[in-house]
């Protein structure tokens, strides 16, 4: 299904300005393209595509300059978020072209991990997204890692992965996804060591 978000073009700039579109729950931004607008956003349109799509995903802005409208495909460049209460304060778009090739992030999805053999092993996944090359309408929601045949003290890097058809990963081949390690286990004199140490600071101190 198509994701689409509705977008005017405004006149006014600045913080203040900005403070009181926010408050009526619309959002500033700026669509980059063939020329760059000023732009405000539906908050809850915005956040709605953020928590089902992400970052990554194609969408269309619906572009309403008084009675006119057009559809612009874009991508999410960067989104500013409040530190404190974790509110979106600014989006930046920027317009893509269908028939020319994009770099974007992908998550990366673990699966198999119920299947694999009870080794013993701490599945540590190391890459949690990876770059890709390829056509706007062809972005994948996400990559999937089979980890159902990793065994101890295996990895899988990116080369070990197929990618998507038309889909190009940008990422370096050799970069480890997720590896399977032993366990922890501590020695009895490592333990024992330890102990002690926390009786002896445990102790009272001695009288003078």
């Amino acid at each position: 299904m198509e994701a689409i978000l509705t977008a005017s073009i405004r006149e006014e700039t600045g913080k203040g300005i900005a403070n009181k579109l926010r408050s009526a729950g619309q959002l500033p931004a700026v669509l980059y393209g063939k020329d760059n607008l000023v732009i405000t956003l539906n908050t809850r349109e915005v956040q709605k595509f953020l928590a089902t799509y992400g970052t990554s995903q194609l969408a269309q802005v619906n572009l309403v300059k008084g009675k006119k409208s057009s559809k612009r495909p874009v991508l999410i460049k960067e989104v500013q978020v409040d530190p404190v209460k974790g509110d979106l304060l600014h989006v930046d778009l920027y317009e893509v072209s269908m028939d020319t090739k994009v770099t974007v992030s992908v998550p990366i999805v673990l699966v198999g991990q119920e299947e694999r053999q009870n080794d013993g092993a701490l599945v540590d996944q190391l890459l949690y997204e990876v770059e890709v090359s390829c056509l706007p309408t062809e972005i994948p929601k996400r990559i999937e890692v089979d980890v159902s045949k990793l065994a101890m003290n295996q990895s899988i890097a990116v080369q070990d992965i197929t990618p998507p058809k038309d889909v190009e990963f940008i990422t370096a081949l050799d970069e480890v996804v997720v590896t399977a390690i032993p366990p922890r286990v501590e020695t009895t004199e490592t333990g024992a060591k330890a102990e002690a140490e926390d009786e002896a600071e445990a102790a009272p101190a001695p009288e003078a």
